[in-house]
């Protein structure tokens, strides 16, 4: 199951790549920044590319999965990657401008970057399953969720105070959501202006996703709301000189 669904990812991921016309070459060297425990670098170097993780905690580090240094650089050399992405990382991500300058840094002239993580506008925040969780995170928001039964997995037999107190931490301390405008300014200096790649997503999408495609497709607007309150998907260029 797991090999099915990072192959899954890999798939979108070049798909949307090719709609954008920047398909990856043959052994191109790939970067998954939050590679967690490599299961994506697995996929890729199974798909014939040399592919490299870094993450900030890592049970077992390699010469394939390396560990983000504390003030947040990436282990590898400047200017060696043809294609850098994250998948449900940038979230958490508590200084972007400092995680886009060192993504800058390790790609080659030319080489492009794509990012995909939850919308800050999202209904349902993704870990703490809050309603409105990445935009409204005051302490009494999340009592009332709380006494109303909403609870993470691992929350189950927790009281509503003490859930509340959980995820006030956890959203404070371990998110960090963008809305299109903070992204806009943040990766603007570094690369231009980012393209917003959610149509892309919807066409290849292998979830149930993919049946608002056409809606998209017909109505443009459809493309920005999927964005806004669901999911984003932040293509970046290096300028090539």
């Amino acid at each position: 199951m797991k090999t099915e669904i990072t192959s899954k990812h890999r798939e979108l991921h070049g798909a949307i790549l090719r709609e954008l016309g920047h398909a990856l070459a043959p052994g191109a060297r790939i970067l998954d920044y939050g590679c967690g425990a490599g299961d994506m670098v697995d996929e890729y170097c199974a798909a014939g590319y040399d592919a490299f993780g870094c993450d900030i905690r890592l049970e077992v580090q390699s010469e394939r999965l390396r560990s983000i240094a504390a003030d947040g650089s990436i282990p590898f050399p400047d200017s060696w990657f043809d294609f850098v992405f994250s998948d449900q990382v940038m979230e958490h991500v508590q200084d972007h401008e400092r995680a886009f300058s060192e993504i800058l840094r390790v790609m080659k002239p030319g080489a492009v970057s794509l990012h995909i993580f939850p919308a800050k506008w999202k209904p349902i925040e993704n870990h703490v399953l809050a309603p409105l969780g990445g935009v409204v995170q005051a302490r009494w928001w999340l009592r009332l969720w709380a006494s109303l039964g909403i609870r993470n997995s691992f929350q189950k037999e927790k009281s509503a105070a003490e859930v509340a107190q959980l995820n006030s931490e956890y959203l404070s301390k371990r998110t960090n959501y963008l809305s299109r405008s903070e992204i806009l300014k943040l990766v603007s200096p570094y690369f231009g202006a980012p393209v917003f790649a959610e149509k892309h997503m919807l066409k290849h999408s292998y979830g149930g996703a993919r049946r608002i495609y056409p809606l998209a497709r017909a109505l443009p607007f459809v493309a920005r709301l999927y964005s806004s309150f669901y999911s984003r998907v932040v293509f970046l260029r290096k300028p090539a000189n």
